[in-house]
């Protein structure tokens, strides 16, 4: 009896070690925004401070990318692979400057 559950310390010790020292993988939730910028040739949307969100390959974002070099107000989620925002565009409305 005294083996076991000497036996299962150990184990239990070495898995508690192990998570205090492995990363815990982040699992990043979709962020609704509303946004405004310029639709650019690289499947882009640029804001006015420079944040670039690239634009989700999807109906709507296809959509976007009729309005090249215009200003444009969009709503969707933005996740990040990568470091790279990524905007799925649920609606849209093209802007006057």
């Amino acid at each position: 009896m005294k083996k076991k559950f000497s036996r299962f310390s150990i184990v239990l010790g070495v898995l508690l070690a192990l998570s205090v020292f492995l990363p815990n993988p982040v699992i990043a939730e979709p962020t609704t925004v509303t946004i405004v910028g310029e639709v650019n040739d690289q499947y882009q949307i640029v804001t006015k401070d420079g944040t670039i969100y690239e634009i989700a390959d999807t109906e709507m974002g296809e959509e976007v990318l009729k309005f090249i070099g215009m200003v444009v107000e969009i709503t969707g989620d933005v996740t990040e692979e990568d470091g790279v925002k990524v905007l799925n565009v649920k609606s849209f409305k093209a802007k006057e400057e």
